[in-house]
């Protein structure tokens, strides 16, 4: 089995990444420039084989438009699991930052998220095999290539790598517009997971009884709610920021 990833970027971060590629295909009419010619130098310095073909060659094998005439035939990922992902926290010698997908249906959000988790220097994301966009050429082309540098988890059930999670001691969180606190002013540092629900009807239920807290981000305008994608990263980067902050001083503490 193989996978294909399309568009300039991803094709160069997947080779930088190291992934076993079979052939680079190139579309006849792809338009020469420095992005062209980095994707051939790139295949060239992994000794991928080149082959030209017609446009519509690639938009079948692709199954979206936005290969931008380069489609590289890769292996069939392996994906890892919640022990990899926290043993990565480890390595990198910090708390884990995990991010969960529960069933994004767009490819573009869920790429997108996955180019904010990169990012955001996140361990590793958790998604479902099931009910879910799966991770095709278009969600690859929407994290610019950034899935290529992340390890993905892709999990039977959530609510099992939910439980897995808390007896590991990692606090899930998750945004919530009917929730008490906002995200800057709750304390997210310490070993998190963040938890991105659907599109429409956002963090399920089931779910949101398995999270540790919820937060909101305060709408100063007319629309009530954010993009599920939005939502994620700014998620995501508050905990960023509060990392970088250093520790919260208790009430009333003065700094020694």
């Amino acid at each position: 089995m193989s996978d294909w990833i399309g568009g300039r970027r991803p094709v160069v971060e997947a080779l930088a990444a190291g992934r076993q590629a079979a052939r680079l295909l190139v579309a006849h009419s792809a338009r020469p420039g420095p992005e062209l010619n980095e994707v051939l130098a790139a295949a060239r310095a992994a000794s991928v084989p080149v082959e030209t073909v017609d446009a519509n060659r690639l938009r079948q094998l692709a199954g979206f438009d936005g290969h931008q005439g380069v489609l590289l035939e890769v292996a069939e990922r392996r994906f890892s699991d919640v022990v990899e992902l926290l043993a990565a926290a480890t390595k990198r010698g910090h708390d884990p930052l995990l991010l969960i997908l529960e069933h994004l249906q767009d490819p573009t959000n869920f790429g997108t998220l996955l180019r904010s988790a990169e990012a955001a220097g996140v361990d590793g994301v958790i998604f479902p095999e099931r009910g879910a966009a799966p991770l095709s050429a278009a969600a690859v082309k929407a994290s610019a290539g950034a899935s290529e540098h992340l390890l993905l988890a892709r999990i039977g059930g959530l609510g099992e790598a939910a439980h897995e999670l808390h007896e590991r001691g990692i606090r899930l969180i998750a945004a919530d517009q009917d929730a008490p606190l906002a995200a800057w002013e709750a304390d997210l540092t310490g070993p998190i997971a963040i938890v991105v629900g659907s599109e429409g009807s956002g963090v399920s239920g089931a779910m949101q009884r398995r999270c540790d807290l919820l937060v909101r981000f305060p709408m100063a305008g007319r629309i009530a709610s954010l993009n599920a994608a939005t939502a994620g990263a700014l998620l995501l980067f508050e905990v960023v920021r509060q990392r970088a902050a250093g520790p919260r001083l208790e009430s009333g503490a003065t700094p020694t």
